[in-house]
């Protein structure tokens, strides 16, 4: 991070969207989901399509979530629209107008996914992110994704040279692109990580902080380790990071996210844990290993609430 640079380092949280038994987007849920991570200084992440289901929303169902998660929050912490993968900019269009209304503090822009394992050229790359940011009314976040393809760093230096209102970029990657991203916004621009893992490293190597879902299951932790890295206490971090990757291992289910949190937001009996198909909760052995894995984790805001077997 840079001597100039005063963003403070910060977590935020990709937010699963709450349903009710019937499968319709529970807005008593939202509010009390939201309020449980605003409180405790998070920024939110709302909408992706993992491990928020993006895809199984109607425009409808996704203004009023962005609306009543902006509403609850009101203005304590960011709120980002994460969007979903789009084929191309048009798909995409719709999404980001009813982030504009909304009042969303910043809008992610995914890859473009073409489809059928077909790959877009770095100047169709460039110009799909160009045509939208060339049109939005607010803030802007690029996706830099090794599961959606990372974007060419030429690519995104440009982007930054010519859209000033790209203020983040989210980056999961490792960590040589993610070192020659830092060198390469200088400062321009957030850089959060996608994921706990590198959550300390990111802080080494000079970006900004990192988004996680755990937050969904462990508000406390992860205003733990913000705290810490902010207040500059090493050992309050190792053991809020340790704690915080201990959450994110439990899940020994590849593409499992929304199965895993939903789950786990069951046990805790954390409203709004139901999914929507094709999405279901894991099975009941699986149910198990996870209540047991969560027992022995033996976080301080989770005892109490579990089933004992």
């Amino acid at each position: 991070m840079s001597p100039t640079d005063v963003r403070p380092y910060r977590a935020a949280i990709c937010t699963v969207t709450p349903y009710d038994e019937a499968g319709r987007l529970d807005e008593a849920a939202v509010v009390s989901l939201v309020e449980s991570i605003a409180s405790r200084g998070l920024g939110l992440a709302i909408g992706t399509a993992s491990p928020g289901e993006g895809f199984a929303m109607s425009l409808d169902e996704t203004a009023t979530f962005y609306e009543t998660v902006v509403k609850t929050a009101a203005g304590r912490v960011p709120v980002c629209a994460m969007g979903v993968e789009p084929r191309n900019a048009n798909q995409l269009r719709p999404i980001v107008r009813i982030a504009e209304k909304a009042k969303v503090d910043v809008m992610q822009l995914y890859t473009a996914d073409p489809g059928h394992s077909m790959k877009l050229t770095d100047r169709e790359l460039e110009r799909f992110f160009a045509t939208v940011l060339g049109e939005m009314t607010i803030p802007a976040a690029i996706s830099t994704h090794v599961y959606n393809g990372l974007v060419p760093l030429p690519v995104l230096g440009r982007l930054l040279d010519a859209f000033p209102n790209i203020v983040r970029i989210h980056c999961t990657s490792e960590v040589n692109y993610l070192h020659q991203l830092v060198e390469l916004t200088a400062g321009r621009c957030e850089i959060l990580v996608g994921g706990p893992m590198q959550a300390l490293s990111t802080l080494a190597i000079g970006g900004h902080g990192f988004l996680c879902s755990e937050g969904n299951i462990a508000p406390v932790v992860c205003a733990e380790l913000q705290s810490a890295i902010r207040a500059g206490d090493l050992e309050a971090a190792k053991t809020a990071y340790r704690r915080l990757n201990g959450i994110f291992s439990l899940n020994i289910w590849p593409g499992g996210t929304v199965r895993f949190l939903k789950t786990a937001m069951r046990l805790l009996d954390i409203p709004g844990w139901h999914t929507r198909p094709p999405f279901e909760h894991l099975d009941e052995a699986a149910t198990g290993i996870v209540a047991r894995s969560m027992r022995a984790l033996d976080l301080p805001e989770w005892r109490g609430r579990l089933p004992r077997d």
